[in-house]
């Protein structure tokens, strides 16, 4: 089947997700794969890593984002509005064996914040049973993907931190769910909670939502120090209980100036390797697990 959607999501922020996003959607490109982004972060950072500056501000203007799609259809009421009119084709400045990588973008802004807010807001003062409308939202979210997957290979939700209403929906909607974390103390505190949160806590007992995947965690920016060394190894515990709450990519993404300077620069780069350089092979790799997960071939 093709669009399988893939959710990149975690409660804290700075652990990569963003770089993440970027560099698993052009490994999969240069394989290939059709490949569509969409940012659902408010901080717009895959948007502007991907599109540049001036192609975003254009699509801004022009309500071609996250947030100008849900402003046009749950307020404005244009119900002839689809995440079509708003994807931007062939963004990636990057190549691949002499082809640009085949990568389009729905991009966000950071109006996409005051759109949530306004959501809650409008709930609030209508009496809207808040379950009634979270049903609207995925049915329209939903109906959305179904139309969109068919020009995809795979669709990459770049979630912001924490859970909104926005990332729930993204994350019942995937078909895998990504949560990078740094291998520390601090970035690890609400892994568990996070991965069984939505699975079988409260929120997940009272919604008539699908059940999201268990989710795989990837080891992200790792440093060889001693706590990231044994963070790693009660990860691997964790995931080799009889019930664990998640699945760890056997893929690790180091810490490297190399990830920095990709993401910072968004001219054009001559192609994939030279713009990861040594981390390269490490997306390659990430790339196949993904693909493995997302097609049976790991439990």
């Amino acid at each position: 089947m093709k669009g399988k959607v893939i959710a990149v999501a975690n409660m804290k922020g700075g652990v990569g997700k963003t770089a993440t996003v970027i560099g698993l959607a052009e490994a999969l490109a240069a394989e290939g794969s059709e490949v569509l982004v969409i940012d659902l972060d408010p901080q717009a950072n895959a948007s502007i890593c991907l599109a540049g500056s001036k192609m975003l501000k254009e699509l801004i203007e022009n309500g071609h984002t996250v947030d100008g799609y849900l402003t046009d259809r749950l307020f404005r009421k244009k119900d002839d509005i689809e995440f079509a009119d708003c994807i931007r084709t062939h963004v990636s400045n990057v190549y691949h064996l002499n082809a640009q990588l085949p990568i389009s973008l729905l991009a966000s802004s950071s109006e996409l914040r005051i759109v949530e807010r306004d959501m809650l807001y409008r709930l609030s003062k209508s009496h809207t049973d808040i379950d009634w409308f979270v049903d609207r939202l995925h049915d329209l979210l939903r109906d959305q993907l179904k139309r969109t997957r068919k020009s995809y290979d795979y669709i990459l939700f770049d979630c912001a931190p924490g859970i909104s209403l926005l990332t729930e929906m993204s994350i019942r909607l995937a078909n895998l769910v990504i949560v990078p974390t740094i291998p520390d103390f601090l970035s690890t505190y609400g892994l568990q909670t996070f991965c069984s949160n939505l699975r079988t806590g409260e929120m997940a007992k009272r919604t008539t939502l699908e059940k999201p995947k268990k989710p795989y965690v990837l080891v992200t920016r790792l440093r060889p120090i001693n706590e990231h060394r044994h963070t790693v190894e009660r990860l691997e515990n964790e995931h080799l209980k009889d019930k664990p709450n998640f699945r760890l990519f056997e893929t690790q993404i180091p810490e490297r100036a190399a990830i920095a300077e990709a993401l910072g620069k968004v001219d054009s780069w001559p192609s994939f390797s030279q713009k990861w350089k040594d981390t390269a092979g490490i997306l390659e790799s990430l790339s196949n697990e993904t693909r493995e997960a997302l097609h049976g071939a790991r439990s």
